[in-house]
C-alpha cells in the first residue's frame, strides 16, 4: 500500500494528548450513571432561542406574535389539538396563526392514498448517493407539502442508528454509521425543505429498541406488566458515544436548518428523553445550537412541569387521538405557571420555537392546500373526506433508480448475473409476487394476519409505512421481460410448496428466488433469519436448479450461512426495502439494464454472537436498563476493534464490472464551511469565535479505474483510524457513476475538522488527537487498497 504523510500544522490543528480514559468501562453498573439532578433542567435550565445564524427575522416575527399571545393560546398553540393530521398545533385565528398539520412518515405520507410510496431510508443509504438522496428527500417533501402538510414526521436520522442488528426501525433510518448517516440526514433534510414542508428529525436520542420502549397508555405485544407500570427502557449512554455516534446525524440534521427534533420514547440515562434537560437543554440547544422546536414522539410525554423545563417545546399529540396518550400539558400547564415552577418565559419560549420555523419556510405566505383526508381515528369518518392524488410522473423513475441503485450484489459465481435470455425462468416464492389481501387492508402500517401472503415486501410496517399506489411485483415485471425474450416463465408463490419445486425448477435454466423478512415498529425481529423457513426454500431450489438465485427484501442483516456456500446458489442479491417500484426495480438489475452498484449500510456477521452483545434487553423489570457497554464500536467498528471477520462486511457490494485503486495524495487546504444553514455552537480545541469545526482542512484523492466492459459506477470509501480510539471510522465517501469501461476518475474527499477529531469527555470539547492519522481507501470497511496518513 503506497503511504504518504502530511503535518496538520499547516492547517492550523493544534498539538494535544489523547485523552485517556474516555470510553466506558464494560460492567454492568449504575456506577456510572448521572443520578436525576444532573439531567434535570436545575442543573441545565433551558436557553432561549435567539433564531440563530439563519432565522433571525423569523425569530424577530415569531417573537412579536407571542407577545400578542394570551397565556392561554400560548398554552394551546404548543399542546396537540384534535384535527384531520396525525398531530395539530394549536391555532390563533386572531393573528393568521393557523392549525399546523404534522403527519407521518419517513418513506412518504402515511396513511394517505394518492402518494407514493418511496424506499426505505435504508435503501436510500444502500445507493451511497448523495444526489439521490437529495431527491428523494425533495419529492417526497413535495408530496407531503401537496398534501397540505406543513410539517413532516421525518427523517430518522439517527434513532434508531442500528445499535441492534435486531432493532424492528433500522430500516427506517440511514447507515450504521455516524458520518454517513449525518450524509444522509443533511442531504434529506435540505430535499425536504427545498420543497416547501418543514423536516423533523428523529428520534433523539438513544432509541435503539422497540421492546419496551414506551407502554405507557396502550399494551404492545411485548408488554409484560400492565399498563402503565413499567417504565420505559433506559439508554444508558456514555458521553463519549453520545456525541460521537449518537449525536452525529443530529447534529447535520441541524446544520441543514431542520425545523423540528422529536425526542424518543426512551429514558436516557435514567430519564425520560422528553424531560431530560442534559440532552435538550444543554447538548440540543446549546451545543448544536437548535433553534427550532422539540415536539414529542406520540406518548413520549409523561408529565407537564418537568417536561417543558426539561426541554420539550411541543406535547403531542395532546388532547389530539382522544386524548389517549395522556391528560397533559394545555391547561394542566396554568397552575404551574401561576406557582412560578414554569416560568412565562419558558412557555413564550417554546411557542416562539413552535413558531420560527414556519415562518422561515415562508409557509405563512404560501402555505400548502387544506388537508381533505383524515389521519386521527376519531375522524376517520368525517363526511368531507376525499384523497387527492399528488403523484408526479418523475417521481416513479426516481423511486425505480433508487431501487437499481440500492440492490447489493452479494454472490456472483462465474458471472450468473446478468442473467442474458434464458429460454426458462423460475420464480419462486411469496415475496415475488401480490399480496393476497391487497395494500389497504393493512390499517395504514403494513399490518396483516399472520396467515395472509404478503407478497413483495417493498417496505417495513408501523408509521415508517406508506400505502403504495401500486406495487410492481417482480414476478410482474419479470414475466413481462420474459414474454419480450420469448423464454418460458413459471412461478411458484407458496413458500411451502416443495412438491411444486421439485416439478417446477429442473426444467429452467434459471430459478429466482425471492425472500424477505419483516421488520416493524414495535417490534424487534426475533431473530437475524429470513421468514417463512426461507432457508429450507433455498436450499430445495437449489438441490433442483444448478443457477439459484437468490433475492432478499429485508430492513437489516440477514444470517445467510444455510445455503450462502452452496454451489448452486449462484447469486444473491440484498434488495432492501425498494418501494412501489419493487419488481421493475430488480429485473432492471438481473437482466442487466444496469449494473448493480449497491453497498451494504450495515454488517452481516456469520452469526449473531458477532456482534456486540446484548443489544436487545428483555428482562422482564418494572424499570429495564440498556447498557451500552461498546461504547461506539457500534456495527463493522465492533467487528474491527475486536478482529472479526463479517460474512459481508459494511460498504461490500459487488458490480458486473471490476475496479482498480491507485494514487492516493492528500493536501492541506482551507475551505470555510459554506454549507452550514444553521451553525452549530460544538465546543473544539483552538476554536477562535470564527472558524467553523466544519471547515474543511485537508483533502485525500485516489484514481479509481473501471477495469471491466461494462460501464458501471463504484463508491469509494474513506475510512480512519485515531491514535488512542479503537476500530475504524468512516469519513469520507464518493460514488464514481457511470464509469466507461477503461475509464480512470479521481475519488475525492474532503475532510472537516470535525471529521478528524475525537471527543473528549474530561474537557468537554472535539479535540484532533496527537500523533499519527491513518487514513485507507477502498471499495469497503474491509477492502483497503490504499494508505497515507495525517500526522502532527
Amino acid at each position: 500500500m503506497p503511504s504518504t504523510a502530511l503535518s496538520l500544522l499547516t492547517v492550523a490543528l493544534a498539538l494535544v494528548s489523547p485523552i485517556l480514559g474516555d470510553v466506558l468501562p464494560r460492567a454492568d453498573s449504575s456506577a456510572f450513571l448521572p443520578t436525576l439532578s444532573n439531567n434535570s433542567a436545575a442543573a441545565w435550565p433551558p436557553p432561549y432561542a435567539n433564531g440563530g445564524y439563519a432565522w433571525t427575522s423569523a425569530f424577530t416575527r415569531a417573537q412579536s406574535l407571542v407577545s400578542q399571545m394570551t397565556l392561554e393560546e400560548k398554552v394551546t398553540l404548543i399542546t396537540g389539538q384534535p384535527g384531520r393530521c396525525v398531530g395539530m398545533t394549536g391555532a390563533v385565528p386572531r393573528l393568521g396563526i393557523p392549525a399546523l398539520c404534522l403527519e407521518d412518515g419517513p418513506a412518504g405520507v402515511r396513511p394517505v392514498q394518492g402518494v407514493s410510496q418511496f424506499p426505505a431510508g435504508q435503501a436510500a443509504a444502500a445507493t451511497w448517493d448523495r444526489e439521490l438522496i437529495y431527491k428523494r428527500g425533495y419529492a417526497m417533501g413535495k408530496e407531503f407539502y401537496d398534501q397540505g402538510v406543513n410539517v413532516a414526521l421525518g427523517p430518522v436520522t439517527g434513532g434508531p442508528l442500528g445499535r441492534s442488528p435486531r432493532g424492528g426501525r433500522n430500516f427506517e433510518g440511514f447507515f450504521d454509521d455516524a458520518y454517513a448517516t449525518g450524509e444522509a440526514a443533511y442531504m434529506t433534510v435540505r430535499g425536504m425543505q427545498d420543497s416547501g414542508v418543514l423536516a423533523t428529525a428523529k428520534h433523539y436520542i438513544g432509541y435503539e429498541q422497540e421492546t419496551y420502549r414506551d407502554p405507557f397508555n396502550q399494551s404492545e405485544s411485548y408488554d409484560v406488566f400492565p399498563v402503565n407500570e413499567q417504565t420505559p427502557i433506559s439508554s444508558n449512554i456514555d458521553n463519549k458515544a453520545l456525541h460521537e455516534l449518537y449525536m452525529w446525524g443530529f447534529a447535520e440534521a441541524v446544520r441543514a436548518g431542520v425545523g423540528y427534533v422529536m425526542c424518543s420514547y426512551n429514558e436516557v440515562n435514567q430519564t425520560h428523553s422528553c424531560a431530560n434537560a442534559y440532552t435538550l437543554n444543554n447538548l440540543l440547544k446549546g451545543e448544536l445550537n437548535f433553534q427550532g422546536g422539540v415536539m414529542s414522539d406520540w406518548g413520549g410525554d409523561w408529565g407537564d412541569a418537568e417536561f417543558i423545563n426539561g426541554g420539550l417545546d411541543m406535547s403531542m399529540p395532546g388532547v389530539g387521538f382522544g386524548g389517549i396518550f395522556g391528560p397533559f400539558w394545555g391547561q394542566n400547564l396554568l397552575p404551574y405557571i401561576a406557582n412560578g415552577t414554569v416560568t412565562e418565559g419558558r412557555v413564550d419560549d417554546a411557542a416562539i420555537r413552535t413558531l420560527t420555523p414556519w415562518i422561515f419556510s415562508n409557509q405563512p405566505a404560501y402555505p400548502p392546500p387544506a388537508v381533505t383526508w383524515n389521519a386521527d381515528p376519531q375522524y376517520y369518518e368525517t363526511e368531507d373526506a376525499y384523497w387527492r392524488d399528488v403523484r408526479q410522473v418523475e417521481t416513479m423513475t426516481l423511486i425505480r433508480q433508487i431501487g437499481e441503485d440500492s440492490a447489493t450484489l452479494l454472490k456472483n459465481t462465474n458471472n450468473a448475473l446478468p442473467l442474458g435470455a434464458p429460454k426458462v425462468i423460475a420464480i419462486v416464492g411469496s415475496d415475488a409476487g401480490p399480496n393476497e389481501l391487497g395494500e389497504l387492508d393493512g390499517g395504514g402500517s403494513n399490518a396483516y394476519p399472520g396467515w395472509n401472503l404478503n407478497g413483495t415486501l417493498t417496505l417495513g410496517g408501523g408509521s415508517g409505512w406508506a400505502i403504495p399506489p401500486y406495487v410492481v411485483t417482480p414476478y410482474e415485471a419479470i414475466n413481462y421481460r420474459g414474454r419480450a425474450l420469448n423464454s418460458q416463465v413459471y412461478a411458484i408463490f407458496n413458500d411451502t410448496a416443495y412438491d411444486a419445486v421439485n416439478v417446477t425448477v429442473p426444467s429452467a435454466n434459471v430459478a429466482i428466488v425471492f425472500v424477505s423478512a419483516f421488520t416493524r415498529e414495535g417490534e424487534d425481529r426475533a431473530t437475524l433469519y429470513l421468514d417463512n423457513d426461507a432457508d429450507t426454500l433455498i436450499n430445495i431450489v437449489a438441490a433442483n436448479n444448478n443457477n439459484t438465485i437468490v433475492v432478499m427484501n429485508a430492513g437489516g442483516p440477514i444470517l445467510v450461512e444455510a445455503w450462502i456456500d452452496n454451489p448452486n446458489v449462484t447469486a444473491v442479491i440484498a434488495a432492501h426495502f425498494p418501494g412501489q417500484e419493487a419488481g421493475a426495480a430488480i429485473t432492471n438489475v438481473l437482466f442487466g439494464d444496469v449494473s448493480p452498484s449497491g453497498k451494504l449500510p450495515y454488517t452481516i456477521g456469520y452469526s449473531l454472537d458477532d456482534y456486540a452483545p446484548d443489544t436487545i434487553v428483555a428482562t422482564p423489570v418494572l424499570q429495564p436498563q440498556a447498557y451500552f457497554n461498546e461504547s461506539t464500536l457500534v456495527d463493522y467498528r465492533w467487528f474491527s476493534a475486536n478482529n472479526i471477520t463479517p460474512r459481508f462486511e459494511f460498504g461490500y457490494g459487488l458490480s458486473y464490472s471490476t475496479f482498480a485503486y491507485s494514487n492516493i495524495s492528500v493536501e492541506s487546504v482551507f475551505w470555510p464551511d459554506t454549507t452550514s444553514v444553521q451553525q452549530t455552537h460544538e465546543p473544539f480545541e483552538a476554536w477562535d469565535g470564527t472558524n467553523s469545526i466544519y471547515d474543511i482542512v485537508a483533502q485525500v484523492m485516489a484514481q479509481v479505474q473501471n477495469t471491466g466492459d461494462v460501464r458501471a459506477s463504484e463508491t469509494a470509501q474513506l475510512y480512519a483510524t485515531f491514535p488512542g480510539s479503537p476500530g475504524i471510522w468512516l469519513r469520507g465517501f464518493d460514488k464514481l457513476k457511470g464509469m466507461a469501461p477503461g475509464e480512470t476518475r479521481a475519488a475525492s474527499f474532503p475532510l472537516r475538522r470535525k471529521d478528524l477529531s475525537l471527543w473528549s469527555t474530561e474537557r468537554q470539547l472535539w479535540y484532533v488527537p496527537e500523533g499519527e492519522i491513518q487514513l485507507q481507501v477502498g471499495a469497503s470497511s474491509t477492502k483497503l487498497y490504499l494508505a497515507t496518513s495525517l500526522s502532527h
